[in-house]
């Protein structure tokens, strides 16, 4: 019996790209043979897309750079089991702290909320603005929903492209922002006085005293695919996958449990554990992931790709390219690898 064809594109956002400390001279790199090989073995690759652009041009979307994604839309489909009704965008719940002349923001997975917590200040949100018209919902801890009467004209910016970082930059734009401006700096004195915050401040745990406004994009319509199936914990890949009717999975723990599991066709695999350490500069904890990933991930894929197990593997590690490579591609031993950063 001949091996079933099968392809692995893996989208790992943090891998590469606008890294904190790239740049830094004298830093040690991970080991990672395995990872430099398919890097350096690849055809020269083409610019692709941005971070926040790839999981919608995986799936042959096509959005204005200027537009609002729909990611509210998709990840709420993700959590809750069904689309929204009426308009919706993210409303992640994050703590800012002030930083000299500036606001960092430290998102939900960082402040460590929990569910009761999080319960709690929606409570107190609904409370004040539901004769307005705003409903928050919190599915689950760390991602929030606000369902509004109408899409609102906004502009924002993804929460994972903000983490760590001042928030000035990133405020939501477009000819309703300063309505948005204030509801933020409403929120952050109605989540002040909340007995949530005080206790948390009281037990030295950062308050959440603020909302993210993200991902107000419209609903788009499905769109032919040839995805076999999607593996991710991502909930707005996870969307896309339910929209477009392609079975999605876990991330299995290794490539060997991938490839026990994945049949023939075309699999899309997200890992997005690298963007929290990369966010907040956290040098050790991403060196020891992608040190992880070089035995999981890079090395069993490699020799994957060698026995024809997999047929084509497709790389997307965040620093807007792909780095396609087959098993032929392995031979080009000319092609000398570089360090991951220089």
């Amino acid at each position: 019996m001949g091996i079933e064809p099968r392809s692995l594109d893996l989208f790992i956002p943090g891998l590469l790209g606008r890294l904190p400390w790239s740049g830094t001279p004298g830093l040690p790199e991970p080991h990672c043979p395995a990872l430099k090989k398919l890097l350096a073995r690849a055809p020269r690759p083409p610019a692709s897309a941005t971070v926040e652009e790839a999981p919608f041009s995986l799936f042959g979307y096509r959005l204005p750079a200027a537009q609002d994604r729909p990611d509210a839309w998709l990840s709420y489909r993700a959590d809750t089991g069904r689309f929204a009704e009426r308009a919706v965008l993210r409303a992640d719940p994050v703590h800012l702290r002030a930083d000299q002349h500036r606001l960092v923001l430290f998102d939900a997975l960082q402040a460590r909320i929990t569910a009761p917590e999080a319960d709690d200040l929606v409570a107190a949100f609904n409370a004040l603005y539901g004769d307005e018209g705003l409903r928050l919902e919190a599915p689950t801890a760390s991602r929030w929903y606000l369902h509004l009467p109408e899409w609102p004209r906004l502009e924002t910016t993804p929460l994972a492209l903000v983490r760590g970082r001042d928030i000035d930059s990133a405020l939501p734009r477009g000819p309703a922002a300063p309505d948005w401006h204030r509801l933020m700096n409403e929120v952050q004195m109605l989540f002040h006085g909340q007995a949530v915050n005080r206790d948390r401040e009281a037990q030295g745990r950062p308050s959440i005293n603020s909302l993210w406004f993200w991902g107000a994009g419209k609903p788009v319509e499905a769109r032919p695919q040839t995805w076999r199936q999607v593996w991710t914990e991502d909930a707005v890949v996870m969307g896309l996958a339910e929209l477009n009717g392609i079975a999605s999975a876990p991330v299995p723990s290794n490539a060997s449990d991938w490839l026990a599991q994945a049949g023939a066709g075309r699999h899309l695999l997200t890992i997005d554990e690298l963007q929290q350490s990369a966010a907040y500069a956290d040098l050790d904890a991403w060196s020891a992931a992608v040190a992880r990933f070089e035995e999981d991930w890079f090395a069993p894929l490699v020799r994957a790709l060698r026995s024809g197990l997999v047929q084509e593997l497709r790389l997307y590690p965040g620093d807007g390219r792909l780095y396609a490579v087959r098993g032929g591609d392995l031979w080009r031993v000319w092609r000398r690898t570089r360090p991951l950063w220089n």
